[in-house]
């Protein structure tokens, strides 16, 4: 899935676009007599991204602005990768799945692995990233992690226990190799200092970190500790992973091959370039041949220019997990009313959204259910025959503002039932082109119908700033609103939506006093019985439940989000990535010898090998860099033109 592509109007996009494709397409000819040639032997591997721009690049993984994409996944590695559709996991500094045996998942590290300072990684790291970062989810499953030697974890569950497939799940989702003890050790050991001293509980509405009971006191001691590690800066990122960090600009950052990774004989790339830059400057690099992969997701008429002006670039399809839309601000007027909130959905004719953003994606006829619409199997036939259906009809539109008192004016202005009149805004990251082509035709058919709205597509740090708590500066925010980032499976879903960026974009109320809830969750709404449901509760038993059990609170919370109305999801994407054959070996890309008979425009695979393989190619999906770190792409001849 594609996070981060510059945005330009649609109109003025495409003329752009063609221009730049036909200037990279010229360029690419002033070079191909000499393509044949490695003009270097340093095999590169290009790939747009995103990433702080100095000075404020640094290197620690939790610091505010982060890394950079992909700079994460190159630099750092976890236990294990996993693929997000086919829930599938590969053993990274682990060497094997878990071993499960009663309230223990047993897990053998890799012998002699470094970090790329060159110092020793142990189960010691593994240790201080669970210690340190003790609000990871899973912690509030564990009794303890124990570390008998070098090169064996321990996880020992807490009761009740999650089934063996989803403790898998708990332990691959974290990037384990992320807090280096002997840089952080200063703040882990002050973590662990503070949780050996407090007792421990088996309320399950009690229970912290390792079954901790943690009072006001400790709260404030551990997230003092945090606050002053995050805040502990490195030049550069230390992880255990293939590449590097070398050099950062705020146009292009290079990482070079990890010296002390311990399958570095595998990795057949030298150098990764990661350029940093607008959408027509994207697409013109794509178009040039610089750029090796990219997961991008372009309207159909783009996609087969690019194809047709560049014979080496192939473009794959593939499921996806994740809905694009809008997270309206709850507390912001007038979306601090649900009916308004409700009448605005039939205003958005999705179908023209989709249009304009991904041809390829899928449109429903819900709200925000706070999971993709491929998860809607989970919900319930009797709670699913209850869900209003929100399909265009400007007419209900009209209709149900007029019963909530609003008045349509003689310049066709709707006005409250106080005779304001609102200019709403919609917030965009500028760099994710497809949501910011969405949003503008959002904007425009809410404008059209008489409700003015304008667009605001800004630079990613200070979009993200903008729009999620405490700022709050949009009525609207743009992002993908029914997502999950981790398995598919509903509670990673939900907890995201109800917990995640969603409930920061959305306003939701939180804890605000002091103490052991701060920040937590404060909503209790009915529901499709008229039961009030208290959603945070309701979330953190969802993994302890039996099948059943686990289906009807899915259901309640789906619902309940519908219901209420608390965004507009435009459609579940369907997610998209170029990959270019010479600069990676066409013969390590899946369903090579059907390029030609589809003139590179890829269909759907239709049998689980092909399946599994085009989804290892999306970094989205696997979260790393899979298929550089165990061989599969060797560098085309392309690969050595870049200087």
């Amino acid at each position: 899935m594609l996070k981060r592509v510059k945005f330009i109007s649609v109109t003025v996009a495409i003329l752009l676009i063609i221009s730049s494709l036909s200037a990279g397409c010229s360029n690419a000819k002033t070079t191909s007599g000499s393509n044949n040639l490695k003009g270097s032997k340093i095999a590169t591997f290009g790939r747009l991204g995103s990433w702080p721009k100095p000075p404020l690049y640094q290197g620690n993984y939790f610091s505010s602005g982060g890394v950079g994409w992909p700079v994460q996944a190159a630099v750092f590695e976890g236990l294990y990768e996993f693929i997000r559709v086919s829930n599938r996991l590969y053993p990274r500094l682990a060497t094997a799945l878990p071993e499960n045996k009663g309230n223990e998942s047993i897990i053998h590290l890799r012998k002699g692995v470094k970090w790329n300072d060159g110092k020793p990684f142990t189960s010691k790291d593994i240790w201080a990233f669970y210690i340190l970062n003790n609000g990871t989810f899973i912690t509030r499953f564990l009794n303890s992690i124990e570390i008998p030697d070098d090169y064996t974890v321990i996880f020992k569950w807490a009761d009740p226990q999650p089934n063996e497939e989803i403790k898998n799940m708990l332990i691959a989702q974290d990037t384990q190799g992320t807090i280096p003890y002997h840089i952080f050790s200063k703040y882990v050991d002050k973590a662990n200092e503070i949780l050996s001293r407090l007792p421990t509980t088996n309320d399950l509405d009690k229970r912290g970190p390792f079954t901790k009971l943690i009072d006001d006191k400790a709260s404030a001691e551990l997230n003092e500790n945090w606050n002053a590690f995050i805040k502990y800066k490195l030049k550069y990122p230390i992880g255990t992973g293939p590449f590097m960090v070398k050099t950062v600009t705020s146009a292009q950052l290079i990482m070079e091959k990890n010296p002390y990774y311990y399958n570095k004989d595998k990795v057949k790339f030298d150098r990764i370039k990661l350029y940093q830059t607008d959408q027509a400057g994207g697409l013109a690099l794509i178009q040039s041949g610089k750029i090796a992969q990219t997961d991008y997701s372009p309207t159909k008429d783009i996609m087969e220019t690019i194809l047709r002006k560049n014979k080496d670039m192939v473009f794959y399809k593939m499921k996806d997990e994740a809905d694009l839309g809008v997270i309206f601000n709850i507390k912001m007027k007038p979306f601090d009313d649900v009916n308004f909130r409700r009448a605005v959905q039939y205003i958005a004719d999705r179908k023209k959204i989709r249009d304009a953003a991904n041809w390829a994606a899928t449109v429903g006829d819900i709200s925000v259910i706070g999971m993709p619409l491929n998860l809607m199997n989970w919900i319930n036939d009797d709670v699913r025959k209850k869900m209003t259906k929100f399909i265009y009809d400007p007419d209900k539109a009209a209709a149900l503002l007029q019963q909530d008192g609003w008045q349509k004016g003689s310049d066709g202005i709707w006005r409250d039932k106080n005779g304001k009149i609102y200019n709403l805004s919609i917030g965009a990251p500028s760099s994710f082109g497809m949501a910011v082509n969405a949003s503008e035709i959002l904007a425009e058919q809410f404008t059209a119908f008489g409700l003015p709205t304008k667009l605001s597509a800004v630079d990613d740090s200070i979009y993200y700033t903008n729009a999620r708590r405490p700022n709050n500066k949009y009525h609207m925010s743009t992002d993908w609103i029914d997502v999950t980032w981790n398995f598919l499976h509903p509670w990673f879903a939900l907890s995201e939506f109800w917990r995640g960026a969603q409930a920061s974009y959305a306003n939701f109320p939180i804890v605000t006093k002091k103490g052991k809830d701060y920040g937590k969750l404060d909503m209790k709404l009915p529901g499709p019985d008229g039961k009030i449901i208290d959603i945070n509760e309701t979330i953190d038993k969802l993994l302890y439940m039996n099948d059943e059990d686990m289906r009807k609170a899915v259901s309640a919370l789906a619902w309940i989000a519908n219901e209420n109305a608390f965004g507009l999801d435009y459609f579940l994407n369907s997610s998209s990535i170029f990959i270019n054959k010479a600069i990676i070996d066409e013969n390590t890309l899946p369903m090579h010898n059907l390029f030609s008979k589809y003139n590179r425009d890829m269909p759907l695979p239709t049998n689980p090998v092909d399946e599994e393989a085009v989804y290892e190619l999306n970094y989205g999906f696997d979260g790393g860099m899979l298929l550089l770190v165990n061989g599969t792409w060797k560098p085309g001849e392309k690969a050595y033109n870049d200087k």
